[in-house]
């Protein structure tokens, strides 16, 4: 009788799931998923080494939420370009078998009941660039050109910049005064790496006041640390003089919304600066590339 067996060509089906199967499936994958952030959140404030884990793959990768980040540090802390399997097989791009696939949140516009748009989040698998058979972009090289960040960053603040003979104090190589809304530099600083670092943390605050209603630099400096470490890290200049790893202790008795929002304002203000020295950066290049063309 066995010898007779014949076996179904198209091999072993799952199950059909029900409509109500199917819903209750997807539910359950984004409830996961959304308890897999609220851990991560309250896992990397009680954990120094962690925040700093977290905050280099948001700087890596600054176009995702901070819940999106969260997600992606604990799945796939080291990821530098993310894509679903369709995306990569547009570019021809395989990947490795037996890769694990990484789940992010996609939102999803829709149209409620009363005619209203409104927004959904849909559980997307996604896969790193180091998960295929694809070719990976290199590191930024530490301390890359700080002079030239310095220069590009203060071309492009938000507020007023003015040199400054002395500041509020010795160490510090910058300082942003909320009260003039004015980003002071201090005169001289022969060490431009330590420069860099002042600039990016006071651009920090001077962003953070102009995204919030209400300011106080003692309450925001730890979030102004943050941004200027992250924008450090995207632009390979050495984090070493940032204390990351005292996370303050209200910080660590937060609920994990709270501590989402607390990393969505360092996320958005770092995003910001970004944007503007990339875009100058790149308006840069341009006209070097023109200067070149015409000799």
């Amino acid at each position: 009788m066995t010898n007779n067996f014949k076996p179904n060509k198209g091999g072993y089906r799952q199950p059909q799931l029900s409509p109500e199967e199917w819903k209750a499936k997807k539910q359950a994958e984004k409830d996961a998923v959304y308890q897999m952030i609220d851990d991560t959140a309250t896992a990397i404030v009680q954990d120094g080494e962690k925040f700093r884990g977290f905050l280099d793959t948001q700087a890596r990768l600054d176009r995702y939420s901070a819940a999106n980040a969260l997600l992606i540090y604990n799945q796939y802390p080291k990821a530098t370009q993310l894509k679903d399997f369709g995306d990569w097989a547009e570019e021809k791009v395989s990947i490795n078998k037996g890769a694990k696939s990484i789940s992010i949140l996609e939102p999803v516009e829709y149209t409620k009941a009363d005619g209203t748009p409104g927004v959904s989040y849909n559980v997307k698998k996604v896969f790193d660039v180091s998960q295929t058979k694809g070719r990976q972009t290199p590191a930024p090289t530490v301390n890359r050109d700080p002079q030239a960040l310095v220069a590009v960053m203060i071309d492009t603040s938000p507020v007023i910049v003015e040199v400054a003979p002395e500041l509020p104090h010795p160490q510090m190589g910058a300082f942003y005064d909320n009260e003039k809304q004015t980003l002071f530099v201090k005169k001289d600083i022969g060490d431009s790496v330590a420069l860099c670092q002042c600039v990016a943390q006071e651009l920090g605050h001077a962003q953070l006041s102009i995204d919030s209603d209400s300011y106080s630099r003692k309450d925001m400096g730890f979030q102004a640390m943050c941004v200027g470490y992250m924008l450090c890290k995207k632009y390979g200049v050495d984090t070493k003089n940032f204390a990351i790893n005292r996370i303050p202790e209200e910080w660590k008795n937060k609920e994990p919304k709270e501590i989402r929002a607390e990393l969505s304002k360092t996320r958005t203000a770092m995003n910001e600066i970004h944007s503007r020295v990339s875009e100058e950066m790149y308006r840069q290049k341009q006209e070097r590339s023109k200067d070149r063309d015409s000799r």
